[in-house]
């Protein structure tokens, strides 16, 4: 699986372990949050054993892939579609590293986390 660092790595590993069984999408918004220590930080305590509380989680001070990362796990949480393809698309927005990272979360959203753990990023 492809994670934006060690950490990045870790973490979502031991919280994958201790939600082991819920939904794509509770498992790809986890994914997205556990991205960056900072946005970890304010969401953790708004994760319950099978939902996120992503109205509660109020994001301050990240940096912008941090936000979008935010953005993004709340509209796979809520269905609502605030951040557009056309931004992901932009390399002078996101580097080629978090593209990649937002592309495993599609991928753990729409086919489940032994799809995301076959892709490698070299």
């Amino acid at each position: 699986m492809i994670f934006r660092n060690d950490n990045h790595g870790v973490l979502f590993e031991k919280e994958i372990r201790y939600h082991k069984g819920c939904s794509r999408k509770m498992a790809a918004a986890l994914y997205l949050l556990t991205a960056d220590s900072r946005l970890w930080r304010q969401a953790e305590n708004h994760i319950g054993t099978n939902e996120i509380d992503i109205a509660a989680i109020k994001p301050r001070r990240l940096d912008a892939m941090a936000y979008v990362c935010y953005a993004l796990a709340r509209d796979i949480i809520t269905g609502s579609k605030t951040v557009a393809l056309t931004e992901l698309a932009d390399p002078s927005l996101l580097s080629p590293k978090y593209f990649m990272v937002i592309q495993t979360s599609m991928l753990i959203r729409g086919y489940g986390l032994n799809a995301a753990d076959r892709v490698l990023f070299t």
